[in-house]
């Protein structure tokens, strides 16, 4: 055996790479599957005993061991699926040593000695969701059967289990039950493709419980820490769905949210749905489950897991001011010094060091634009093509005047990014300052704006602001910043010379002088210097726009 032929991992920093290529981070889930694999080398390993040992015995889909798997085929560049075997019906198995880094692979041994074969290897087939369906006389209608072993208790830092049941069709509706199978398909694929979360398999919860068990505790059984319900019912000529969030731990109803929508439009009012729920149950910085399953209540205990660092991080950046920014910046470093390849704490770092940028000047903005340039090149080729990652590598395109790669980079984003509010502002913010597509820009906006309803942060305005303020369109500009965060300098300084542009000049000279005051070093020349602009003639644009706004120029 030579050292080419080994794969090397390092349990601290969860990296693996085959003979002599590049270490490569992968996520938790992945990385223990990869150690599952190791040890049991040559030999296989089922899939009950991946469940077992990498989700704690929680009836996971296929679909999550399928990722786990691809994912670390992705690490090692195994395209031909060469170093790690899939066994249909049985298992896998790596063909090869695994060996922590550092290690010296054993000498070679005679001509004569059995190897391991090395045939070629057949394609995964990916799991399909099984769609699974029972309405029952009330909102607990139970399909759950209960496995017999006591409820598993979720290990701190790992994704939390979620149980996604049908939603109860109140009244006599026949077309409204083909709605609620397809509503509740959507949510599974939905929260499936997020990493904050595992979904239990539908098939799992589809006989009904075992008879005197409480139907929570029968989810519990399966592993569900949370459980995802609700209701639909016909209003007139429209629907009324009410979805809720119970904690399978204390039978409480955690959270509760009601949709109306026209009937006559199904589809459309089904994506809302899912798109709005999924985000607020799994958004990785203030969704409900993360944020009950890690039991963040502000300050993390010492042995905090990444996650939880990652998601106060993202707490923090949302109050958008120069305090609160430091905070999550000292979050997402934190969950660097625990995990440093990993990508969303890689990610947050770059969003919150560019917020930060305009509230200083001169080296210190020049070194913040370094820093996020660096943190957006680690995020994004450490991301695995993740929505957050493709986010911030697509900054460091537009850095390098790519326009073709920022734009590719940024609509994949917004794609995988559908049902994370937060994502898609991030998004429309960079759309409307890097790209010339203000109209794709502002939509990602409106559409985060939408998903939260009253309850959208301020900054979510941001990302529609900028791009009215490129297309022209200054009362729209207007309206939006108006409803932004009020002390964040690019916000009172656009004001300032729209207002100064529509003949307001007393109004405008206020609103400069609370930017100095709030922000004594805010300059117009240090802004357009340090921000980036792309393409260069947006600087044109706001130096034209705040020329006489009574903002500083230098």
């Amino acid at each position: 055996m030579t050292a080419q032929e080994v794969i090397y991992f390092d349990e601290r920093s969860r990296t693996v790479r085959f003979g002599d290529g590049e270490p490569v981070a992968i996520r938790a889930k992945s990385f223990a599957a990869f150690m599952t694999l190791s040890r049991a080398y040559p030999g296989q390993v089922s899939k009950d005993v991946l469940i077992e040992e990498v989700w704690g015995g929680a009836a996971v889909s296929d679909d999550s061991i399928t990722q786990a798997i691809s994912t670390i085929r992705r690490a090692l560049g195994d395209k031909d699926h060469a170093l790690l075997q899939t066994n249909p019906g049985t298992g896998y198995c790596l063909m090869v040593p695994a060996l922590p880094e550092g290690a010296v692979p054993a000498a070679p041994e005679d001509a004569g000695a059995a190897r391991p074969s090395r045939r070629p290897l057949p394609w995964a087939i990916a799991g399909v969701l099984a769609l699974v369906l029972a309405v029952g006389a009330g909102t607990f209608t139970l399909f759950g059967r209960a496995s017999g072993r006591e409820p598993s208790i979720q290990p701190p830092g790992e994704s939390p289990a979620v149980a996604v049941l049908g939603f109860d069709v109140l009244g006599d509706a026949p077309d409204l039950q083909t709605f609620s199978r397809g509503l509740q398909s959507d949510i599974i694929v939905a929260l499936s493709e997020l990493d904050t979360v595992s979904v239990l398999a539908p098939s799992v919860l589809d006989t009904g419980p075992d008879p005197g068990q409480a139907p929570l505790r029968a989810y519990a059984s399966h592993g569900a820490r949370f459980v995802v319900g609700g209701t639909v019912q016909q209003s007139g000529a429209g629907l009324r769905i009410s979805g809720h969030l119970i904690d399978t731990s204390t039978s409480q109803i955690v959270w509760v949210r009601r949709w109306d929508g026209p009937r006559e439009d199904l589809q459309t009012l089904q994506d809302d749905v899912v798109a709005a729920l999924a985000n607020e149950l799994a958004n990785p910085w203030s969704g409900q489950i993360t944020g009950l399953g890690t039991g963040l209540v502000g300050v993390p205990p010492e042995d905090a897991s990444p996650e939880a660092h990652i998601q106060l991080g993202g707490q923090r950046f949302t109050a958008f001011n120069g305090p609160a920014f430091t905070e999550a910046e000292r979050h997402f470093r934190a969950a660097l010094e625990i995990e440093p390849g990993n990508a969303e704490a890689w990610a947050g770092l770059s969003f919150v060091l560019g917020a930060m940028i305009p509230l200083v000047k001169g080296d210190e903005a020049k070194a913040l634009r370094d820093a996020r340039a660096n943190s957006g090149r680690q995020a994004y080729h450490l991301g695995e093509g993740s929505g957050r990652s493709l986010l911030a590598g697509s900054w460091t395109a537009a850095l390098r005047g790519n326009r073709t790669e920022t734009l590719r980079r940024l609509r994949e984003a917004a794609d995988k990014l559908a049902s994370d509010a937060d994502g898609l502002a991030l998004a429309s913010i960079q759309g409307a300052l890097t790209t010339e597509d203000y109209a794709e820009a502002a939509g990602w906006g409106a559409r985060a704006l939408e998903m939260k309803g009253d309850a959208a942060p301020d900054w979510y305005n941001l990302g529609p602001a900028f791009a009215a303020v490129f297309q022209g369109d200054t009362e729209a500009a207007r309206n939006f910043l108006h409803r932004a965060p009020p002390g964040y300098p690019p916000v009172l300084a656009l004001l300032s010379g729209l207002e100064a542009g529509r003949g307001q000049p007393d109004r405008a000279v206020e609103t400069a002088a609370r930017l100095r005051m709030l922000h004594n070093d805010f300059t117009v020349e240090g802004y357009l210097e340090a921000e980036l602009f792309y393409p260069e003639s947006k600087r044109e644009t706001l130096r034209a726009l705040l020329s006489a706004s009574g903002v500083r120029m230098r």
